[in-house]
């Protein structure tokens, strides 16, 4: 038998014996980022994966089987380079969950010292054999409710920072009667139970883009309380089928279009129940079969090899070439108005753009989104 040969057999029965003993065993999760506002979604995600968990913003844990959490918005990925390499000659099985980063801000070769990575907000530039993305999911201490659509009060609402898309959005959808508005901008701020308390009460809960890309929590948020969300397309990118798969979720390339489809199915009593039993039912056989997805990723064999190839590539490697790729990728989830308002007013991206760069802490403890108010920047 060729030498070559024998080697693959052995390197296949390694992984398959230690796969088997890792089988049914608990993992400690640890944070290396606070007060994320993740928190509740990713310990439904991680399912009875995890028994125990740790905060160490100081990265001082190099336990074995363990899941680390980094934020973007906390720290660059880069700036881990060192932890992660002692982490990695120190244990067998580690597992990497990067959260926070929708300004797809690079440092993927960190990914090399993982078994797997799972990550938040899916871009072409992260596809990869050993990285699974999975969606925002709803922020901490979210609620759930499926009241009947024929038992709300509002046809249609929105709390939030008015920016980027959500003018046309506001504009399009004016009119459409009843509605509850609230440009965060303009008015005091609500608590999460008074925001919770109106997706309870709405019927359709429109959904425009984010600080930088089409994906928000208000999207799972509204699936949680049994609203009908209405999702932006973009002529290059059909943003949540590529991360959902097939889903009956409305989708629409203009807010006009989205205008004309919820004014039409608000007068059908009988098809507003049907798509809300049909929006619902797909949600949670979603959720169920994304906890099983990411359990079996996380027991089954190292994806290591895997990502040392990935993490290998020039894009990976070099930032002279990754920039120019994940400007052009954000721009893909920008309407010509939104764009045209960031160029106005570019500080915003550029001064996140050059943080990346040069490796910035960008948050500090304690002051992360806190919920002392619940204002909608998302």
């Amino acid at each position: 038998m060729p030498t070559e040969t024998i080697a693959v057999i052995l390197t296949e029965l390694d992984r398959f014996f230690e796969t088997t003993t890792r089988l049914g065993m608990l993992m400690k999760l640890v944070w290396h980022a606070e007060a994320l506002i993740e928190r509740d979604w990713l310990r439904y995600v991680l399912g009875d994966v995890v028994d125990t968990e740790a905060n160490d913003p100081l990265l001082t844990c190099f336990e074995d089987e363990t899941i680390h959490v980094v934020s973007t918005n906390w720290e660059a990925l880069a700036a881990y380079g060192d932890y992660f390499q002692k982490l990695r000659a120190q244990c067998k099985h580690i597992v990497l969950i990067h959260v926070s980063d929708e300004w797809f801000s690079g440092g993927y070769a960190q990914y090399r010292f993982f078994d797997l990575v799972i990550r938040w907000n899916h871009s072409y530039l992260t596809e990869a054999p050993g990285v699974v993305t999975v969606p925002l999911g709803y922020p901490n201490n979210t609620g759930s409710s499926q009241r009947p659509v024929d038992q709300r009060r509002y046809a249609w609402s929105f709390v939030g920072q008015l920016k980027s898309s959500r003018y046309a959005m506001i504009k399009a959808l004016d009119g459409f009667e009843p509605p509850i508005v609230a440009g965060t901008d303009m008015v005091k701020r609500i608590t999460k139970t008074e925001f919770d308390a109106i997706l309870e009460d709405t019927v359709f809960a429109p959904c425009p883009m984010g600080n930088a890309t089409i994906e928000t929590t208000r999207v799972y948020e509204s699936l949680e309380f049994g609203c009908i969300p209405l999702l932006e397309l973009r002529p290059t990118i059909d943003y949540y089928t590529n991360l959902l798969g097939q889903n009956p979720l409305p989708a629409f390339r203009s807010w006009v279009e989205a205008r004309r489809f919820a004014e039409h199915a608000y007068g059908d009593r009988t098809f507003l129940l049907e798509k809300q039993a049909e929006v619902s039912e797909w949600w949670q056989t979603y959720k169920a079969k994304l906890r099983a997805q990411v359990h079996d990723a996380i027991q089954g064999p190292s994806r290591s090899a895997d990502l040392q190839r990935y993490a290998g590539k020039l894009r990976n490697r070099h930032a002279s070439i990754h920039e120019p790729l994940r400007i052009v990728e954000i721009l893909r989830h920008q309407t010509t108005a939104s764009l045209l308002r960031r160029l106005a007013r570019p500080v915003g991206p550029l001064t996140r753009i050059l943080a990346d760069l040069s490796g910035c802490k960008l948050s500090t403890p304690g002051v992360i989104r806190q919920n002392r108010g619940w204002r909608r920047d998302h």
